[in-house]
């Protein structure tokens, strides 16, 4: 059984919304189970630090139909499921239709959702863009309620509760601006939980009781529909083997997928986690590297002074240990660092060349790559 809790746009308080559900029912003693749809690394952190579990991604283009339906069956179980969407309910892969956007995982695992509605400023208006809403996902059995978010006053969110009234979709709860949630952004969304001081679960729960209607918003969680398509067992068969991989995980270092590190494990290895920023070496006695993303630009001061860790990197990789990088891990790599302010920072130099980080965000959705050589991807 699950919910989804979508948004008109990004930046619209889908995180806030989700946050706030899975700390008030956590504290009234339900178990839930976050999930985040789409290639999303920072919305899981808030996930985490509000219901004490790891959030599990739904990303349509990656996972495909039968493994987000496997995922979403494993987990919710014996849990509520709040899933929270990507963009605007309808963003997705292909700007024709609802591939890869939450409506498409929406209706895969049959879950209604939670529309959540900025309204900052607005009037009746809004009720027009609900109706293209629902219209486009196909009628309002597909939701669940509206939250009314960022709403100036009382009187406001009486008003709008009014105008939506027509809408045959309850309104759940209409909450005004927050200073405590009011988290600050970067390029690619929110300013990671780890680097900021986060409200306490307890107080997020006690401004969902104010603000949401959480007796009638529970009852909207159904039972995962018996008439949806048998679900296929996914589980790998890939030959087990032992072996110790070093993950660099520290504050600038912390995109992953929960899947992906459980993955590894399950093939007999085991996971040895490092601090670029912090130790001074690679772990010992490990047989293979991972440098996962974050925003080691943050962070490129300090981790250009730890001389000594760029140093076993590179002897590391250089030695012919197997090293996969991406995004942040790859800028490590890297000969040098140019940060915002145009300073640029040694790195541990296996790769030439050195990263710019620019004022402009350069590119942003899905891409296909084709291997060089069997087994081989630059």
């Amino acid at each position: 059984m699950g919910l989804i809790v979508a948004g008109m746009h990004s930046s619209g308080g889908k995180t806030a919304v989700t946050s706030l559900l899975l700390a008030a029912l956590r504290k009234r003693n339900f178990i839930v189970q976050p999930f985040k749809v789409g290639p999303d690394y920072i919305d899981p952190g808030f996930h985490f630090h509000y219901s004490a579990k790891h959030s599990i991604n739904l990303d349509p283009w990656i996972m495909g139909r039968e493994h987000i339906l496997q995922a979403a069956k494993e987990f919710t179980e014996n849990a509520f499921g709040i899933a929270e969407g990507v963009m605007g309910l309808f963003d997705g892969s292909d700007p024709t239709n609802d591939s890869g956007s939450t409506m498409e995982v929406g209706r895969w695992l049959r879950w209604p959702i939670l529309l959540v509605v900025p309204c900052q400023n607005s009037g009746r208006s809004i009720t027009a863009a609900i109706q293209g809403f629902v219209a486009e996902a196909g009628g309002s059995e597909h939701f669940a309620g509206i939250i009314l978010n960022q709403v100036n006053s009382e009187s406001h969110a009486d008003y709008l509760s009014k105008a939506c009234a027509s809408l045959q979709i309850p309104i759940l709860g209409a909450l005004p601006e927050i200073r405590e949630l009011r988290w600050p952004e970067r390029h690619l969304g929110l300013q990671p939980g780890v680097e900021q001081k986060l409200p306490e679960a307890d107080h997020l729960a006690e401004l969902a009781e104010k603000y949401f209607d959480l007796k009638l918003l529970i009852k909207k969680f159904p039972a995962l529909s018996a008439s949806a398509a048998p679900v296929k067992n996914l589980q790998s068969t890939t030959p087990k083997f032992s072996k110790r991989i070093a993950v660099a995980q520290d504050k600038a270092f912390h995109f992953y997928y929960v899947a992906n590190l459980e993955w590894i494990r399950q093939q007999g290895a085991d996971i040895i986690s490092f601090s670029p920023l912090h130790d001074n070496k690679v772990p010992e006695n490990v047989d293979g590297l991972i440098l996962g993303g974050g925003f080691p630009e943050v962070f490129a001061e300090e981790m250009s002074a730890n001389r000594s860790m760029l140093i076993s990197l590179k002897k590391s990789v250089e030695s012919g240990m197997p090293c996969y990088a991406e995004c942040g891990g790859l800028m490590l790599l890297a000969d040098g660092l140019k940060v915002h302010s145009g300073k640029c920072y040694s790195m541990a130099g296996v790769v030439p060349g050195t990263v710019e980080m620019t004022k402009q965000l350069q590119n942003f959705g899905y891409c296909k790559i084709d291997s060089l050589k069997s087994g081989e991807v630059r």
